[in-house]
């Protein structure tokens, strides 16, 4: 699906992260000390956030939203959408949407949604904000994104839990000038590739699926936890990731040359360096923040721009005219828009509720 939706624009963004911080190299005596290098190498991942037993997705995304409509100095009754977008909801119902338009004080006439969707989710919910908007259905929509991930991993699965982290999100897509393009697929033929096999209709929660076992490759989990394959998802991202962000750039008739940043999502270090060989572009137009916070799901895109573009930080926001942000995962589904973030406002990573870092 490709489209381009006028009069649409993101006005602002800000992120979360929690205060707990797993160092990965305190897992050697868990993994080896060998194993938990040679990931390390391989992912980039140092040290990720975890969130504490009590917070939920949808609280790190209530803090970044509370504090981005507190600086942004925006009425709450002027907000007349919101979409959430994980994996991990508060509730298998109620929809977690409509909980935070109450905790955030937004208008009963506010619409919600809530969208189950990874790694590809953040793209996903700015395109739904967009159609809102371009309906005439809404004139500013609060997207929040964010996964507690780590929530789902058996902890003696390695290859899950030294490359997961936790983080929430929260972007303002505000009527205005601006256009923004779209490219959206999906495969769900591959749906096996990510996926916790139990705990919804399909198969429920039972004595049989808390039963743990041990992969091939040592990775101890059970049908309850997270799963991901993880040599099948890299080659999809090489494939489709590459293949949308091309699919895009022709159908805005934008050249690759004049992209100012690419956005993609940290899945891990080796996936990105790769992913960049393929596009053939420099690493100072992908950054990756991904030594510091691992893959936060749907909060990875916007937590990249919120730790490395922010209004505080040395980069020339004034440059980013035109951006591509990328992101691929669960379903297994991929998404990438064009957009112009030079009006933006970025904000720094909050590393706690009161937005001190």
């Amino acid at each position: 699906m490709k489209c381009k939706i006028d009069n649409v624009s993101i006005q602002a963004i800000a992120t979360y992260l929690p205060n707990n911080i797993l160092e990965m190299n305190t897992l050697s005596d868990l993994f080896g000390a060998a194993n938990v290098e040679m990931i390390i190498k391989a992912s980039g991942v140092e040290r990720v956030h975890i969130a504490d037993d009590s917070e939920t997705a949808s609280d790190m995304c209530f803090h970044a939203a509370k504090f981005l409509i507190d600086q942004e100095k925006i009425n709450k009754d002027e907000i007349d959408g919101l979409v959430f977008i994980s994996q991990t909801s508060d509730y298998i119902s109620p929809a977690t949407s409509v909980i935070l338009q109450d905790r955030l004080g937004l208008s009963r006439d506010t619409v919600c949604f809530d969208i189950s969707y990874g790694c590809s989710g953040y793209i996903y919910g700015i395109f739904q904000a967009s159609m809102l908007i371009s309906s005439g259905a809404c004139k500013k929509v609060l997207v929040l994104a964010g996964d507690t991930t780590t929530k789902l991993i058996n902890k003696k699965d390695r290859a899950q839990r030294m490359v997961f982290g936790d983080a929430g999100s929260a972007t303002i897509v505000s009527e205005g000038v601006g256009q923004i393009g779209f490219h959206i697929g999906s495969n769900g033929s591959e749906y096996e590739k990510v996926i916790i096999p139990a705990g919804g209709f399909r198969m429920p929660s039972c004595e049989e699926t808390k039963i743990e076992y041990v992969d091939s490759e040592g990775n101890q989990r059970s049908k309850q936890n997270f799963y991901m394959d993880g040599l099948s998802v890299f080659n999809f991202i090489l494939k489709e990731g590459r293949q949308s962000i091309f699919t895009l750039l022709d159908y805005m008739q934008w050249n690759m040359v004049d992209v100012k940043l690419f956005a993609l999502h940290q899945a891990t270090k080796f996936t990105l360096d790769n992913l960049k060989k393929r596009l053939k572009i420099d690493n100072s137009l992908a950054p990756s923040n991904i030594q510091n916070y691992g893959n936060t799901g749907p909060a990875t895109i916007p937590l990249v721009l919120s730790d490395i573009y922010n209004k505080d930080s040395d980069q020339d926001l004034l440059n980013l005219d035109k951006v591509v942000m990328s992101g691929y995962g669960v379903g297994l589904s991929w998404g990438s828009l064009t957009c112009n973030l030079q009006k933006t406002k970025i904000y720094k990573p909050l590393f706690n509720k009161n937005g001190k870092k």
